[in-house]
């Protein structure tokens, strides 16, 4: 939600515009000083000097930016930074602001890391636990009014952090500690992350001014036929008969005037109170992913009128979509993963999305754009938003509104198994709080596709804490779909492969309706090596890349399926290629087969610092040879072939069919299909491809010539131009599967980390 009165500034060190998503805003009052310390861990007492800090950021950012600490993605110096959780840190600011009679100011914080309590003017404003809820204050009452205001918050460490005192043992105190608090859980420590739990003003902070009467929150449901309800929360000073101003406008399309203006009647009491709208929009454009149409916005502008007054006038930006989910053919009752957008049928061609840094103060939008525009690039659709990782900054999904790209939203929980997550009143509480609050702040946003209650935890076994988040589901968003966690619903996490050292068969015989993960990690370039690895520890392969979160045994099972040098460029090519095919394969494999498998979205798109790992685009924003394979592989008319799980050599007959696999809504007709076989011509076909289908078009049967790479390319022509291409490196052959003893161990390993679930499918 965007506010344009008098409005507001963001806390940031330099005056003048501040832009706060698209809008600009004038500063009530300028805000220079943006301080932080150390406080002292016996008497709360601020110790060492002040230094600069940056909201939106974090302790451990500013402190490397200080000079106090070691930048802590070089080598073992994430390390270092571990003291940061240990202690206490207070922010402080300085700002005036001058407020006539009858008018109020607000601070608004989007996003506090962790536990919390703020002052102004030495008077408590809030104490506040949750990383995800924002944090509104009615600065009026304290105010110095055209003087000097102290703004101050203190962020507390772990040894303040729920029953700690319990727990002596490190890791254990560590893995409590996680499941009992509610922030980004990869924080502790992932397979892919380095432990950096740090503390932060993470999102933007904001002070602005109003009337006597505030929105303080606009839900925004739309259908589309055009009806538009509006649910809104108002602050009141006083009674007061309002009228509330709507007018609606095109965004991103057409002559940008209004398409409606309405006028509502409110009496308002003082006091927090609920107002609702609706009207209808004619013939309203619908927003697509990008492959089926435009992603067409509207803008809505509510201004609330007391006493002939403007109080309050916020604007946001909206769509009209709508999702319906279906039963896959011949899945269990419950797997309903085939996806209609506005109607239509849509493959889901995606990634998991994990937080795209640790450090919050290094994240600007600028890393965001590159990411989505990337995503965009690679034929993607969907993102999964990891539930170890966070509700991202507003710009996150207002890029992924104007790319056409769909959000599958998690809730922050992960990967706690035995025990269960706590379930005290308290905490389910914390949930509730959390939860809300996320869908409060990305509800309006037609890139948001459904809700899950997070990852990798026993749905059974935290069935109240579900029950939490499936009831802020339907009270804020009931039109959009929520999943008690993933995997649980006929998805699958196919760690056979990598974590079970299997191969493509694994991924073959897995008969799930979606695939929501998969993967293998692959060395990042060498250019981001260099950098963050010094040269006397970059070769041989040691322990610092097992800290940067290299799994050496399973690395090596898959390096040892394709001839590589010994050197670190020979294995980061071939870590590269084996992860490139893999994924290739896989998503081939499911697209062909479509809709029996309707999405794949492999583990994982970005990283979060410089790491080996499962991404296929690094923490310096360079693609890996997989993120080029997916280009092809992801493309909405792709050209494959269905090809055996085997290897080749020059003089090998390659008989091979050949698949159209079309995405889009349209024919492509008197289509050229052309095959080559270590760059001599294999084969020729005319074809045509019906809209969202998946047919055979041809079949490969030659002889690999010798004294060449046995390497296949495939190309799609319309007249001159190429619509489709593939290449397949068929030297490449992984021959050992996990066997029936690990597949029937992982299936019991399912059912205790997930609990019971329906897996039988007909044949």
């Amino acid at each position: 939600m965007r506010r344009n009165i008098w409005l507001a500034l963001i806390l940031v060190l330099a005056p003048g515009l501040v832009l706060a998503g698209h809008l600009e805003r004038k500063q009530a009052g300028e805000l220079k000083d943006f301080q932080l310390i150390e406080l002292s861990k016996k008497s709360g007492k601020e110790q060492g000097d002040w230094m600069v800090a940056r909201v939106p950021g974090d302790v451990i950012t500013d402190l490397v930016r200080a000079g106090r600490l070691k930048h802590p993605y070089y080598d073992f110096n994430a390390k270092d930074a571990l003291m940061v959780n240990e202690r206490d840190w207070l922010y402080k600011t300085s700002f005036q602001v001058r407020a006539s009679e009858g008018e109020r100011v607000w601070v608004l914080f989007h996003g506090i890391d962790y536990q919390s309590r703020g002052t102004l003017n030495g008077q408590e404003i809030f104490q506040h636990t949750g990383m995800f809820s924002r944090v509104l204050v009615d600065a009026t009452p304290l105010l110095q009014k055209g003087g000097e205001n102290t703004l101050a918050v203190r962020l507390y460490g772990l040894g303040h952090l729920p029953d700690v005192h319990n727990y002596t043992m490190n890791e254990l105190l560590k893995q409590y500690v996680r499941r009992h608090t509610l922030k980004t859980q990869m924080s502790y420590g992932w397979d892919f992350a380095p432990e950096l739990i740090g503390a932060g003003l993470w999102d933007k902070v904001e002070l602005f001014k109003t009337g006597p009467v505030m929105i303080e929150e606009l839900g925004i449901k739309t259908r589309n036929s055009g009806e538009v309800g509006l649910e809104m929360t108002l602050d009141s000073s006083l009674a007061a008969d309002a009228v509330l101003k709507i007018s609606v406008a095109p965004e991103n399309f057409g002559d940008k005037k209004p398409v409606l203006v309405r006028e509502f009647p409110l009496a308002l009491k003082p006091g927090k109170s609920s107002a609702n709208a609706e009207f209808k929009i004619s013939n309203p454009e619908l927003w697509w992913t990008w492959e089926l149409g435009n992603q067409n916005l509207y803008k809505l502008t509510a201004e609330l009128v007391v006493n002939g007054k403007s109080s309050d006038m916020v604007e946001e930006t909206f769509g009209f979509k709508e999702v319906v989910w279906e039963q896959n053919p011949g899945a269990p009752e419950g797997w309903n993963w085939v996806c209609r957008l506005n109607g239509k049928r849509l493959f889901l061609r995606g990634s998991n999305w994990v937080p795209p840094d640790s450090l919050f103060g290094q994240l600007d939008d600028n890393r965001y754009a590159k990411l989505l525009a990337l995503a965009r690039e690679a034929n993607m659709n969907v993102f999964r938003v990891w539930g170890g990782g966070n509700r991202e900054r507003d710009i996150f999904y207002e890029l992924a509104d104007r790319q056409g790209i769909l959000l599958w939203q998690e809730f922050p929980l992960a990967c706690v198994n035995i025990p269960r997550y706590p379930t005290d009143e308290k905490f389910l509480k914390l949930v509730e709080q959390e939860a809300g609050e996320i869908i409060r702040v990305i509800r309006n946003h037609p890139s948001v596709l459904l809700y899950s209650g997070g990852n990798e935890f026993n749905v059974q076994q935290n069935a109240k804490l579900v029950e939490r988040m499936r009831k802020m589901v339907k009270a804020l968003d009931p039109s959009r779909r929520f999943i008690a966690a993933s995997p649980a619903e006929g998805d699958s996490h196919n760690w056979i492969v990598w974590h079970q050292k299997g191969n493509l068969v694994d991924y073959f015989e897995d008969q799930h309706a979606l695939m929501s993960e998969f993967g293998l990690q692959a060395f990042p370039s060498k250019q981001m090596l260099d950098k963050y690895i010094s040269e006397k520890l970059r070769w041989p392969i040691g322990e610092v890349y097992e800290f940067h979160k290299m799994s050496r045994g399973k690395m090596m099972k898959y390096l040892s399926a394709i001839p590589h040098e010994e050197s670190l460029q020979g294995y980061i090519d071939g870590s590269q290629k084996m992860q490139a095919y893999f994924y290739q394969r896989a998503v081939e494999h499911w697209r062909i087969r479509k809709y029996r498998v309707s999405g794949t979205l492999f583990w994982q798109f970005n990283e979060p610092w410089p790491a080996v790992c499962w991404s296929v685009v690094d923490y310096e924003l360079n693609p890996k040879l997989a993120y080029q394979r997916m280009k092809d592989s992801y493309n909405p008319l792709l050209v494959a072939a269905d090809l055996p799980v085997r290897g080749w050599k020059p003089g090998d007959e390659l008989a091979v069919d050949l698949y159209l696999v079309n995405d889009y809504d349209r024919w492509f007709k008197g289509l050229k299909v052309e095959a080559r076989l270590s760059g001599q011509k294999a084969g020729e076909w005319s074809a045509d491809s019906a809209p969202d289908s998946s047919s055979k078009v041809g079949a490969v049967s030659a002889k690999i010539p010798a004294g060449s790479a046995p390497v296949l390319e495939l190309f799609v022509w319309n007249g001159t131009e190429q619509l489709a291409h593939n290449l397949y490196d068929l030297s490449i052959y992984d021959p050992v599967d996990s066997g029936e003893a690990m597949r029937q161990l992982n299936k019991l390993y399912g059912k205790l980390v997930y609990g019971e679930r329906k897996e039988e499918v007909e044949e």
